[in-house]
């Protein structure tokens, strides 16, 4: 019998293996490298989807955070102007600020930092306050008022500067995510009467600026 039919496995060439002993070779280098290259999809992604997850938590805390100074403000203000004249002080702002700095369900990771800058309880119909919120998301300067009238309130807040915005007086609303915004400071509510749908944020001493 012929030996090259008697043995059909028989090489056929010098350091030739044939296609099925080539095959198996190609395998087993594609496969290590796909493997490593869907490793490294991987990673990166839930790398980038991490990022992206804490971008958020952190901007949920901090508007959290600044929707709590100003109902707390905001409440504040209010108790004040239901005080007789003679007896309102801007004093109790100030512990105010320090119970959202000292709250744990505001402030549990220990970053926050509420300063009160400028303000008045002096108007016989308004009280007003400029407060700052800080932590690692951003500072953000903001004016708070609570005007009264028999019959009539008006209360409301509006951004004088941020990091969130850029340096400099804010120019445009604040978003805060999640659907809240707050308001750029118009320069009429620097002048003009206090009115029961109008206030005078410079009557309270704040600066326009923002500063």
């Amino acid at each position: 019998m012929d030996p090259a039919i008697a043995n059909p496995t028989a090489p056929s060439g010098p350091g030739s293996t044939g296609a099925p002993g080539g095959r198996p070779a190609i395998i087993r280098l594609w496969w290590p490298v796909t493997v490593l290259a869907v490793l490294v999809a991987l990673l990166v992604g839930g790398s980038v989807q991490h990022a992206f997850d804490d971008r958020n938590a952190a901007r949920d805390l901090y508007r959290t955070q600044v929707l709590t100074t100003f109902w707390r403000v905001d409440a504040e203000e209010r108790r004040q102007l239901a005080l007789p004249l003679a007896q309102r002080s801007a004093v109790p702002m100030g512990d105010v600020l320090d119970g959202i700095n000292q709250d744990t369900g505001v402030n549990g990771q220990g970053t926050l930092q509420v300063t009160m800058g400028s303000g008045s309880v002096a108007p016989p119909h308004q009280a007003a306050f400029s407060v700052t919120v800080s932590s690692p998301h951003g500072s953000t300067t903001v004016a708070v008022w609570f005007v009264l009238y028999p019959g009539s309130t008006d209360e409301g807040a509006c951004v004088l500067s941020s990091t969130l915005l850029g340096p400099g007086r804010a120019t445009t609303d604040l978003d805060l995510g999640g659907g809240e915004f707050i308001q750029v400071c118009l320069p009429s509510w620097w002048q003009g009467p206090i009115t029961p749908d109008h206030p005078n944020l410079g009557a309270a001493g704040i600066d326009q600026s923002g500063a």
